[in-house]
């Protein structure tokens, strides 16, 4: 694979990788780790760049020992010792992948020779890759050692999988393939998110199941893809299941979205729009926030993804960082996506304070998402909910973060009698049966929540007493319930009184 231009600014995922871990070794850091277990990948890229820079590439395993790159092993070099000892005497400049090598740092002597090498290796080319599954350093080598984030395979990468596994499973299983080049393409773009290993199982598996390799397999893939990424527990794709044709009101963030849609098409762009990153959405609870926020990706067409804030907290140090880097890079690799973070305050609003309620925990995962926010390419757009948002830090909330601040009140009366609507006919009862403007006015301060919820108990009602629904049975449980508005009216008012000035107001 030959090097892109120094000219092109925009290299591949593949190429930006490589370019990255070429100049990391040619600015002398004598010790790189990458946390992985794609070791397939590793080793192709430093192929790459070792054959660029015109330097040895050697492996080392603690099965096979050190070895040239394709050669034959050093005899008696499968102890670590005994191969940083090797490593020590190969002359001139080289790049050493050491596998799962971490576990061994922890070793005294491992750990002092490793220090020297470092020493060693400042003042020449040489640097010292190791790899693992999970890499924790003694705090010894911390400064002799630099992390590489080799992250989840870009679209070229996939491509090129895709097309040699369809030639593998053609020539293997008989596995016919009617795609065409364009239907490759989209193959390979359903298939980002998951590691390289990962995709080409997930390929195999669901072009066999189907016996062959035809439009079917999208969405196969796709349906498998999701599978997949529900197991992680941090990042789940969600099926587009709502537009803003299923919610009342929200006429402003109704408009906002619509107008911002033109951003997302090459006639916007050339006009020079600039696709949005992101709306927050606050409000009082039970008002529609978090259907809001997955009704974007039905009015756009992107695929939906849901970030479990909660799940981010790890009780390993430096462990729940990457588990939210990782979450950010994939959703870049799923792109176009509207990721939903619902409840956004339940992992940052102690980053807020001084930060020694979780010992800054909240505070580093508040930089790595601010930081994503800021550097992030166009694809992604950032559809976060919350329901305390003066719990939030106010970094979060400066200008720029988000392009704009939503506020989702109480429905008003008309927005409530659509809500009746809505929820009857949902219910298979016609809403024209019903007196809706009588409902409106004895649900005043209910939310959309609020309203659903009596229509479901007022169903029981009726069905116990053997009479079809009706609107005196409606508003007979409308009157014999509280609404939040009513039992918490303290801390909706203080909602309210935020948002006065602070954000726009959604309806």
């Amino acid at each position: 694979m030959s090097s892109p231009s120094k000219l092109d600014p925009h290299p591949s995922a593949h190429a930006a990788k490589r370019d990255e871990l070429r100049l990391l070794i040619n600015s002398r850091h004598p010790i790189l780790t990458i946390q992985t277990t794609e070791e397939d990948r590793v080793e192709q890229l430093l192929v790459e760049v070792a054959t660029d820079l015109g330097v040895p590439l050697f492996t080392w395993s603690v099965t096979l020992g050190l070895a040239r790159f394709r050669g034959a092993p050093i005899y008696n070099s499968e102890p670590p010792e005994a191969a940083l000892s090797n490593i020590a005497v190969v002359q001139g400049d080289g790049i050493f992948l050491l596998k799962d090598f971490a576990r061994y740092c922890e070793n005294d002597k491992v750990c002092r020779r490793l220090r020297e090498l470092a020493e060693q290796f400042r003042a020449a080319r040489r640097s010292i890759i190791i790899t693992a599954g999970a890499i924790k350093l003694p705090p010894e080598l911390d400064g002799a050692s630099a992390p590489f984030e080799l992250g989840l395979p870009g679209n070229d990468e996939l491509l090129a999988g895709v097309k040699q596994t369809l030639a593998d499973l053609s020539r293997d299983s008989r596995i016919v393939s009617t795609l065409d080049s364009s239907a490759l393409e989209k193959l390979a773009s359903r298939l980002a998110g998951l590691p390289f290993a990962e995709a080409m199982r997930t390929l195999r598996r669901c072009a066999l199941e189907l016996g062959g390799a035809n439009a079917a397999l999208l969405d196969s893939v796709l349906e498998a893809k999701r599978e997949l990424l529900r197991s992680d527990g941090l990042l789940e794709t969600v099926g587009r299941d709502a537009s803003f044709s299923d919610i009342a009101g929200l006429s402003r963030l109704r408009d906002w979205i619509g107008k911002r849609k033109s951003a997302l098409t090459p006639e916007g762009q050339r006009f020079g729009l600039v696709p949005p990153k992101g709306i927050l959405i606050t409000g009082v609870q039970g008002c529609g926030k978090s259907l809001a926020a997955r009704a974007v990706a039905g009015e756009w067409g992107f695929e939906l993804a849901r970030l479990d804030a909660g799940a981010l907290y790890d009780k390993f140090v430096g462990e729940s960082e990457r588990r939210l880097r990782r979450a950010l890079d994939l959703a870049q690799k799923l792109a176009p996506l509207v990721l939903w973070i619902d409840e956004i305050e339940k992992a940052f609003a102690s980053a807020g304070s001084s930060g020694d309620a979780d010992a800054g925990l909240s505070q580093r995962l508040l930089a790595t998402l601010l930081t994503w926010m800021q550097d992030r390419e166009s694809g992604v757009f950032l559809a976060a909910t919350s329901n305390n948002i003066a719990a939030l830090p106010p970094e979060m909330l400066r200008k720029g973060r988000f392009d704009e601040i939503f506020f989702v009140d109480l429905p008003s009366p008309a927005v409530r009698s659509i809500l009746f609507a809505l929820h009857l006919k949902k219910r298979q009862r016609d809403p024209q049966s019903f007196d809706l403007a009588r409902l409106a006015a004895a649900s005043e301060g209910f939310s959309g929540a609020e309203i659903e919820q009596s229509i479901s108990s007022a169903l029981y009602t009726a069905f116990a007493a053997r009479q079809q629904l009706s609107t005196d049975i409606l508003v007979a449980e409308l009157r014999s319930t509280q609404p939040l508005s009513v039992t918490r009216a303290e801390d909706v008012g203080a909602i309210r009184e935020w948002a006065r000035t602070r954000a726009i107001a959604a309806d």
